[in-house]
């Protein structure tokens, strides 16, 4: 990478300082390199490209195409100027509680596990109309994962106890239970996709969308998983385009929160 385009990164992504990008130059020098001027892998550089496959890890496979992941993000969330970055999901979640301006708001978590997050919306969230409801089997992952959570992984055993009448559960998979389950009465909405799966990320999303309206609030759990939670985010951005807005960032867009417009 030239000064000028680590420069020109620098500009226009307001994510990271120019002595970051130019650290990244050699990588990013190699891989455009091996590109012709019509963006196709030239013959000798896909030959290099399949002998170096052979000899990677399928953990090693996956950090890439995470890393990849990471570069889309980054190019979408450069489309909507600055994006503030903030620690972790609890400061998401405090930046969040500031929007929430309802009398009578509805949060919607998919992906309860031990009830940690709910936990937190309901002792901080205090309206005393405010409704809370968690989606989960409670029994862990319907399927693989990564290669360390496998199908079975995040088994709770059962639903969390928590001491607030305003806070309810689901249990069940997401397809068999959302289409016949109706909102309670709200003002706006907050839903927390925390799902890790492609596929229930997707039919969360799916069923969400005749539900959305201006001031809808999405936060997104675990952004790091290209062919997961990632793609079904960016197939349902992809549907909404312009009404998505990104918010605020946690540890670097591992956790996004964003409104419907």
């Amino acid at each position: 990478m030239t000064p000028w385009l680590a420069k020109r990164c620098c500009k226009r992504s307001n994510f990271v300082d120019a002595g970051y990008v130019t650290q990244l130059s050699d990588v990013i020098g190699v891989v455009t390199d091996m590109y012709s001027t019509r963006f196709h892998l030239s013959q000798q550089a896909r030959r290099g490209m399949l002998a170096l496959g052979a000899c990677l890890s399928e953990r090693r496979l996956a950090w890439l195409r995470n890393g990849l992941g990471s570069l889309e993000q980054g190019h979408w969330l450069a489309r909507h100027g600055w994006v503030p970055n903030v620690k972790d999901r609890f400061a998401v979640f405090t930046a969040a509680l500031d929007l929430v301006k309802g009398h009578r708001p509805l949060y919607l978590e998919f992906g309860v596990y031990k009830g940690r997050t709910i936990r937190w919306w309901s002792n901080n969230l205090n309206c005393d109309q405010a409704r809370f409801v968690g989606f989960d089997t409670f029994t862990g992952l319907p399927e693989d994962w990564r290669h360390d959570a496998r199908r079975g992984s995040f088994n709770a055993g059962q639903i969390p106890l928590i001491d607030d009448p305003r806070v309810s559960f689901v249990r069940g998979l997401f397809h068999e239970i959302l289409p016949d389950w109706t909102p309670p009465d709200h003002d706006q909405l907050i839903v927390s996709v925390d799902c890790d799966l492609y596929t229930s990320s997707r039919e969360v999303l799916d069923w969400l969308d005749p539900h959305l309206s201006p001031g809808t609030l999405v936060y997104f759990d675990d952004l790091f998983e290209r062919d997961h939670e990632p793609r079904a985010m960016t197939e349902w951005l992809q549907r909404h385009r312009h009404r998505v807005h990104p918010l605020v960032m946690g540890r670097w867009g591992h956790h996004l929160l964003l409104e419907y417009r």
